[in-house]
Parts: C-alpha cells; sequence; structure tokens
C-alpha cells in the first residue's frame, strides 16, 4: 500500500541518488524543521557524513555516519517505505572500510570502494526526476 511522503522525502532520494549529498541534506533539514523525528534527522547525517567522505573529511565521515546509524536503528526494517535495514547495511560496510584518519585525497577516498548508496521507497512511489515547478516557486518566495 502508498503512503503519501513528503516532496522534500522524495526529493531527498532523488539527491542521494545522484550523489548530491549536500542538496539531499538541504531539502529534507528544511522538511526535518517540521516533523522533528529521528528518521529524518538520521537520514540528513547519512546525506552529510557522505558529503564529508567525498570531499576527503574522513574523521567528520566517521562521526556522521556513526550518528545516522544510532538515529536510523530504531526505524530498522522498514519505515516509511524505505529499507532502512539495508541503509544500516550499508552504513555498516561504510564504515568498516573507512580508516581512523583524520583526512584523506578524494583519489584515496575512491580507493576505499564504497558505492554510492540507491535508495528507493518499498511501497512503489516513484521518485521524482525533476524537482516540480511549484516547489522551486515556494523555495524561491520563502528566501
Amino acid at each position: 500500500m502508498r503512503e503519501e511522503h513528503p516532496i522534500e522525502y522524495l526529493l531527498f532520494l532523488k539527491y542521494v541518488n545522484e550523489v548530491d549529498y549536500f542538496e539531499a541534506h538541504e531539502v529534507l533539514e528544511g522538511y526535518w524543521h517540521s516533523d522533528r523525528i529521528d528518521f529524518y534527522k538520521g537520514l540528513i547525517q547519512l546525506a552529510v557524513g557522505l558529503y564529508h567522505l567525498n570531499s576527503g573529511n574522513v574523521a567528520g565521515c566517521r562521526l556522521l555516519l556513526t550518528r545516522a546509524k544510532e538515529l536510523l536503528s530504531p526505524y530498522s526494517p522498514q519505515f516509511r517505505a524505505l529499507d532502512v535495514a539495508r541503509i544500516l547495511d550499508y552504513l555498516d560496510d561504510c564504515l568498516a572500510r573507512i580508516p581512523h584518519v583524520v583526512e584523506m585525497e578524494r583519489d584515496d577516498v575512491q580507493q576505499l570502494g564504497i558505492e554510492p548508496i540507491k535508495l528507493w521507497l518499498e511501497d512503489g512511489t516513484e521518485i521524482p526526476q525533476e524537482v516540480p515547478a511549484w516547489f522551486i516557486e515556494e523555495e524561491e518566495r520563502d528566501e
């Protein structure tokens, strides 16, 4: 059965799948301010952690991915049609591969073999390919 999902949640999934972790964090953080559950905070921590990994800030990445795991664990195996158990497995794999150092060069980060995560909703809800025009207009009005 399909649930109704906030557009910010759907756009978060879109941006994560595009490896645009900064935008993923931005769009969901705005929504999180109105629905402050740890599930959304955990997803935000996931995105920011992966952003830090891609920029070589390994210590920041490790801290944020560990926090994401703590925040998302109570929502396993599935919450809001997202396979949280699969995300937790991904986080475990990332944390096992990431060395305990402060920083790494980007080329060295790529050598860790951490593939970007792909997210989808188990209820069949499609993830938008584009940001809806009405959402962009609302964002511009709020600025």
